[in-house]
């Protein structure tokens, strides 16, 4: 059994390519006034994809995961960019010398890898004081539709030509366990297995913007993913916002 995000990073793109990655940063851009030449620290930032939007805007970005196989496929997506550079990095342990930031972003549900309230208390904690003053955190977690969502449909499965995949969710209380079988082609007659298992926790949205508050934020909001609207039941991202 291999850890999370090591042989997935290389079908990551393929199986993730319903997202669209443009208008997730246009909406973030245009809701929190993002203007253009930001120094950004981007924590679990995957293959790269919301970074390659990002860097557009002329922005200094730290790209950070704690998966060096996806760290290998973003720095081949990005290479060449001087204005990006990308550090292995475990965000509940975020060096007090990095920074200061205008913007901190950590989106595709990052925040529900954490384990517990102490591990975010820990992260939020961390991500205030490598902010500059009026600087902004961006996170994104879980909605009650995705839980839902789980509960409902536990398995599914994906057949492609060149990978396909398992996938069991289990849901216990405020542990959500992703067990993952893929399979990728690795010859005209060849497949090769791998098994990872991603263990996540759902944090209840009506909870977070006071928590946020409470370790230095002035200011807190949280919409239903992809809109200004409160969240909601059917809410199945829920897009937060802090301010230092």
């Amino acid at each position: 059994m291999t850890t999370a995000y090591t042989s997935l990073a290389l079908v990551y793109d393929d199986w993730m390519n319903h997202l669209d990655y443009a208008a997730w940063w246009h909406y973030l851009r245009a809701t929190f006034a993002i203007s253009e030449g930001q120094s950004i620290l981007e924590i679990g930032c995957g293959t790269g994809n919301l970074t390659l939007e990002m860097v557009k805007g002329g922005h200094r970005i730290t790209a950070s995961d704690l998966s060096s196989e996806m760290l290998t496929q973003a720095e081949q997506k990005l290479r060449g960019n001087t204005a990006v550079s990308f550090m292995l990095l475990d965000m509940r342990q975020l060096p007090a010398t990095l920074g200061p930031f205008d913007l901190i972003i950590a989106a595709c549900d990052a925040v529900n890898y954490l384990r517990n309230e102490k591990e975010l208390r820990t992260f939020l904690s961390g991500a205030c004081s490598l902010l500059k003053p009026g600087g902004l955190l961006l996170f994104d977690v879980h909605g009650p539709a995705r839980l839902a969502g789980f509960l409902a449909r536990p398995e599914y499965n994906r057949i492609g030509e060149k990978s396909c995949y398992f996938w069991q969710v289990r849901v216990n209380d405020t542990l959500i366990t992703h067990r993952l079988t893929g399979f990728i082609k690795s010859s005209s007659t060849a497949w090769t297995r791998f098994d990872e298992v991603h263990r996540q926790t759902y944090f209840v949205p009506a909870e977070l913007e006071q928590l946020v508050q409470s370790v230095g934020f002035t200011h807190t909001v949280s919409y239903d993913f992809l809109t200004t609207n409160p969240p909601h039941p059917g809410s199945t991202r829920v897009q937060l916002a802090a301010r230092k």
